[in-house]
């Protein structure tokens, strides 16, 4: 599936997708259908957007918060390694944020289980709250 801002549907791309089993997404070419959407066919749009959305934010967090859009390299070779690396850096701390929480998250649960062993060994109430 692709999902691409409405300039890049033209005829030609869809069927270049087309061509190659690739659903795209988006709003149909020519005038609106006479039938309502479904339900069905309102929420898929809605989703398929929303992913959208998450890529075109990371794109922004990339211009503003790692100067992607600052990228000056003569050879272009050169700008794409500089993009790549960018988008690696973006990755890798994405990642580690979600490994610290879970990390953290662990620890947490072990020092309860660890507490509650103690309380029924010496009959002790301890109430943690979370």
């Amino acid at each position: 599936m692709v999902i691409t801002d409405k300039i890049y549907g033209t005829r030609e791309n869809r069927q270049w997708l087309k061509e190659l089993d690739i659903r795209y997404s988006g709003k149909p070419l020519g005038r609106p259908s006479a039938k309502p959407q479904t339900q069905y066919q309102k929420r898929k749009q809605k989703l398929e957007q929303g992913m959208r959305n998450q890529v075109e934010g990371k794109f922004g967090q990339g211009k503003n918060g790692y100067n992607l859009n600052k990228i000056r390299a003569r050879a272009a070779k050169t700008s794409e390694s500089w993009i790549a690396a960018i988008f690696f850096v973006m990755n890798i701390v994405k990642f580690s944020k979600e490994f610290l929480f879970s990390l953290i998250k662990d620890a947490y649960l072990s020092l309860i289980l660890v507490l509650s062993t103690f309380d029924r060994s010496r009959n002790v109430n301890i109430t943690l709250y979370v």
